[in-house]
Order: structure tokens, then sequence, then C-alpha cells
């Protein structure tokens, strides 16, 4: 076996013995928990709420690349005429700004993607709620909703809204630094260059902004009429 296999054989059993020591305590709650439910004939609860949180973790964080990379992309499409390059030491070569955050864009995605999607599974009970949620069988008398969607529908409904608010917020964020590396946004005396397609770009995030910000204080004022009636 060459020195480089020999290398890789111990970098990869290093990450098994690793990712074994970090899911270890988890394995254990897991199979822990499954043979509680089971000894009660209960394991339609534990496998639906499994179920929930991994598609959780697979929706939120497949959205979460998906959005941030086509952000990330499309801010990054094209030749840039005057890139920013930067120079750490006398004797190191100039590092490319612009092509280095190119290079970041796909693990940036990735890494963002798996917080995203860890977070929206420990949301499974919300979910839960609002899709076996049951009726009161009383209405409020501004909407003429029954109170069973104030307590089980839309507290989801909101947490969807402020999920798609910070992803929104978090790609207006990161594609701003972006422009300006590539020279689309110039900062001048009173007033701002924008290269149009970047202007564009831009506007639709502030736009997705204030529709979603539009959306989240519609389900709080009904949110809290609701409450104020069931009340």
């Amino acid at each position: 076996m060459s020195l480089a296999r020999r290398r890789l054989a111990l970098i990869l059993g290093l990450t098994a013995f690793a990712a074994l020591l970090l899911f270890f305590p988890a394995l254990v709650v897991l199979l822990t928990d499954w043979w509680w439910f089971r000894e009660i004939g209960y394991e339609i609860v534990f496998t639906r709420t499994l179920t929930t949180r991994l598609l959780l973790f697979l929706g939120a964080g497949g959205i979460t690349f998906g959005l941030l990379y086509l952000n990330l992309r499309v801010a990054q499409r094209g030749l840039v005429a005057n890139p920013v390059l930067l120079q750490f030491a006398q004797s190191a070569p100039r590092l490319n700004l612009t092509v280095a955050l190119r290079r970041l864009t796909l693990p940036l995605s990735l890494g963002v993607a798996f917080l995203a999607g860890i977070g929206a599974s420990a949301a499974w009970e919300l979910v839960l709620r609002a899709i076996y949620g049951t009726q009161f069988g009383i209405a409020d008398p501004v909407f003429s909703r029954d109170i069973g969607f104030y307590v089980f529908s839309l507290p989801a409904l909101s947490a969807a809204i402020g999920f798609l608010f910070t992803l929104s917020a978090l790609s207006l964020v990161l594609v701003v630094p972006v422009y300006w590396t590539r020279g689309d946004l110039v900062p001048r005396p009173r007033r701002l260059l924008i290269e149009p397609s970047a202007g564009l770009h831009i506007a639709i995030l502030l736009a997705v902004l204030l529709l979603l910000t539009a959306l989240r204080l519609w389900a709080v004022d009904h949110r809290s009429t609701g409450r104020r009636e069931l009340h």
C-alpha cells in the first residue's frame, strides 16, 4: 500500500471514529426510546416523530441550500473586469477575492443548510400539531375561523414565514458583499452606483422580504385576535 493510500485510510478511520463518538450518545437515546415505545405498543408514535424530524431536516436543509447556492451563483455570474487582489505577505501570492468567494459558495451553502436542517427538525412537535390538530367547534366572530386554527395551524404558519424571512435576509446579506467585491456596487459621495442586474437581484430580495413581513404581521395580528377571542 502506498503512502498516500495509508494516509487516506488513516484519515477515513479517524473520521469514522470521531463520528462514532459524536453520534453514539444520540444512537443510545434513540434505541432506548424505540424499545420503550415498542414495549407499550406505541411504535407508531416513535416512527412518526422520527420520520417528521427527518423530513424537516431534509426539507429545510434542501430549501436553504437551493436558495443560498442559487443566489450566490447568480451574484457571481459573468467575468470581473477589476478583481480585488489581496496579498497577506511580501513573498505570498496574491489572493483573488472573487475566485475565493466563488470556491466558498458550495461549502458555505452546505454548512448553512446543515444547521438549518438541524434547527428545523426541532420543530417536529409544532408540525405534528398542525397536521393532526382538531377543531374546537367554536368559531371566532371576527374571521369566522375555528379556534383550533389559532391553536394548531397558525403557530406552524408563523414559524414557516419566519424561516423564509430569515433565509431571504441571509441571502441578501451574503450577495451584497459579493456584488461589492465584483465592482457591481460602487459607493460614491452622496450616491451609490449599482450595476442593473445586481440592482434587479437585490430589489427582488428586498421585495420578498417586504412581502414576508406583510404576511408575518398579518399572521401575528390574526393570531393575537384569535387568542383574545379564545379568552
